[in-house]
């Protein structure tokens, strides 16, 4: 067997000195791999732009051995492929492809001493067959001379391989296989997946309600992680609730759990009014407090709930299924709504078809009305103009790429997307990995911004936790200083399967808290056109904002007789209150250091100018985690 050596492209998925823990890959226009190029390899055709023939894909494989491993470990791997009844002709080629994200030891065929060495075996005997390593962590075997019959087998041995980081449930060791030679090639329909366990738990995530009444009677939710937040189990044991309300301490509650379990709810009767935390702990040092939850007596017309409605999953560049996606979102990060947002121009699975079709039946079936709200959604993922997601109201909706000519600038998105109740929302704005052009005007499509996720702020240029690579006039300010009237939200841009938490090594996250009267996608949906929604940069932060008398998100028109406009603002926040301010036009108004976690305020703009002005409070924690109110626009005349 001939090794033939090919320089690897320099794959960037690192950035933000966050090594390769956090967002979107970093490659050039995120194009798939790049057909090799002229080295006396077969031409390979990047995922792309593949159109498979119908002989294309054939065979099996199986993966020894196949039982679970546990993340980060070190193992070594069996895939036995089988070829399939078409056979492959000379020139054709099999490409054995292993996860290029999360930590797994890039395969190579040089160095057995080495982690990641691929070694070949076969089942006949070929003088001339050939190896070569590609770009993205990929195994090449193809002969010039030979055609592979029907049932012979190539098996790919790939050793002292380091395992990745996030647990899985069904991480994919691919197969391509291009049948007869024209460098198009499709994956195997059933490649061997392999099941990734999380380790031992290091914390708790504790997750209370945002808004009770008194008498109310709660459930604290209590779901372990180990240290890259891997969705763990909890060790049997004693448990203890210790809750507070306005800093003083109640009584303990303990609970036993007797055999290791994915979740713990502990009940609770807050009986007055007042701020409460939750502090549970448990056997091994475990421990973990709540968000802070606010008691008070009366009726709300709108509830407040907490989402992230971006990430990704193993089906484009992330880790994780679909179904787990949601229901870490649901059960670990005790979110209200949640959308699975996998790059449809990004990745080593074709996403048009049955990806597609599995994304959409994740997103419906995690759908309960009146608990948990999902959207189908996909990243629309342009090097040019920006990333931006897509929200169906509804459903079901279809798949538009950046890469192909008929959608590949944001108004011929928005002219394909004119039929469909659907709404896009531009993110990581103001920089890295790539920034929004805002001398394009968003659509009638577009009402909210996504100010902060894990990539850092989008606020404006040089502000806390800002986001890397920043360019001046790419920010949220920005586009509002352009006469855009654009909604705040956070949401994380995670790709580890952990949706609504921070991923480990970032700076920030992203989350949106929308006013509702329901907990259904129809409300929500309403809400988000309203733009009754606000940012933080993960903590569940709870705040109220009001200008002329108007909720965020409106637009009011204010006579100048009637003098000094009205600015309200009340916060209760996750940790101590730093400083609040109220920002008009892009710059500060009003600021206030804060005094705790809770702070109301009824000031006056004495002098607001004439014309069109816009407000919105921004709120800096001790911990500096932030929170953002969407802006209200106010016309005076």
């Amino acid at each position: 067997m001939k090794s033939v050596p090919l320089k690897r492209l320099i794959v960037s998925l690192l950035f933000a000195g966050i090594i390769g823990l956090l967002g979107c890959s970093e490659q050039a226009g995120q194009q798939a791999p790049p057909a090799v190029p002229d080295s006396g390899l077969p031409t390979v055709v990047p995922y792309l732009d593949i159109v498979p023939s119908a002989i294309d894909g054939q065979g099996t494989a199986v993966l020894h051995p196949a039982e679970p491993v546990p993340v980060s470990s070190v193992a070594s791997f069996e895939i036995v492929f089988t070829v399939g009844e078409a056979g492959i002709i000379p020139g054709g080629f099999v490409i054995f492809q292993v996860s290029p994200w999360w930590g797994w030891s890039e395969p190579q065929t040089q160095h057995p001493e080495l982690p990641g060495y691929v070694e070949i075996t076969t089942s006949f005997s070929d003088p001339g067959l050939e190896v070569a390593t590609l770009p993205l962590s990929r195994v090449l075997v193809f002969s010039r001379q030979r055609a592979f019959q029907p049932g012979e087998t190539i098996t790919f041995h790939y050793r002292n391989a380091r395992v990745d980081r996030f647990a899985e449930a069904e991480e994919l060791f691919q197969i391509f296989v291009d049948a007869d030679g024209d460098g198009h090639s499709a994956c195997i329909a059933s490649p061997p997946t392999l099941r990734i366990l999380p380790r031992a738990a290091q914390r708790l995530i504790v997750n209370a309600p945002s808004q009770v009444q008194p008498g109310e009677r709660l459930e604290i939710r209590v779901a372990p992680v180990d240290g890259v937040g891997n969705w763990s189990h909890l060790p049997a044991g004693t448990y203890t609730l210790r809750a507070t309300r306005d800093g003083q301490a109640l009584s303990d509650a303990t609970i036993e759990v007797a055999t290791a379990e994915k979740t713990l709810t502990i009940p609770f009767t807050s009986d007055e009014e007042g701020i409460y935390f939750f502090d549970v702990e448990g056997p091994r040092a475990l421990r973990g407090k709540s968000n802070v939850a606010l008691c008070q007596e009366g009726t709300r017309s709108l509830h407040l709930y907490f989402g992230d409605i971006h990430g990704h999953s193993r089906l484009s560049d992330g880790t994780g299924t679909p179904e787990d996606y949601y229901r870490f979102a649901r059960e670990v990060s005790g979110l209200d709504m949640a959308a699975l947002t996998d790059h449809c121009d990004f990745g080593t699975i074709p996403f048009k078809g049955p990806v597609w079709e599995r994304i959409k039946k994740a997103a419906n079936d995690a759908y309960q009305p009146g608990r948990f709200v999902t959207f189908v959604a996909f990243e629309w993922t342009n090097w040019d103009y920006g990333h931006r997601n897509v929200y169906y109201r509804g459903d079901d909706g279809p798949v538009f790429r950046s890469i192909d000519p008929e959608s590949n600038t944001p108004q011929k998105l928005w002219r394909l997307l004119e039929p469909y109740e659907v709404m896009t929302i531009a993110h990581h704005t103001g920089g890295g990995p790539v920034p929004i052009d805002w001398e394009i005007p968003p659509g009638e499509k577009e009402c909210l911004v996504e100010i902060c996720s894990i990539h850092g702020s989008s606020e404006y240029y040089g502000g806390e936790a800002c986001i890397y690579r920043p360019v001046k006039g790419a920010f949220a300010r920005d586009a509002l200083a352009r006469g855009y009237r654009l909604g705040f939200i956070g949401s994380g841009d995670t790709h580890d399967g952990h949706p609504g938490q921070r991923s480990v090594g970032a700076l920030v996250t992203g989350l949106l808290g929308v006013y509702s009267p329901q907990l259904t996608r129809e409300a929500i949906w309403e809400a988000f056109q309203k733009r009754q929604v606000y940012a933080t940069s993960g903590p569940k932060i709870i705040l109220h904002f009001r200008v002329g008398n108007s909720p965020m998100g409106s637009e009011v028109t204010w006579p100048a007789a009637q003098g000094d406009l009205p600015i309200a603002l009340q916060v209760v926040a996750c940790d101590a209150i730093r400083s609040v301010e109220i920002i008009r036009n892009g710059e500060p108004v009003y600021q206030q250091p804060g005094e705790g976690v809770w702070m109301q305020l009824l000031v006056e703009d004495p002098q607001p100018p004439a014309g069109v002005s816009w407000y919105y409070a921004r709120v800096v924690q001790e911990d500096g985690n932030l929170a953002w109110s969407s802006p209200v626009w106010v016309k005076v005349e």
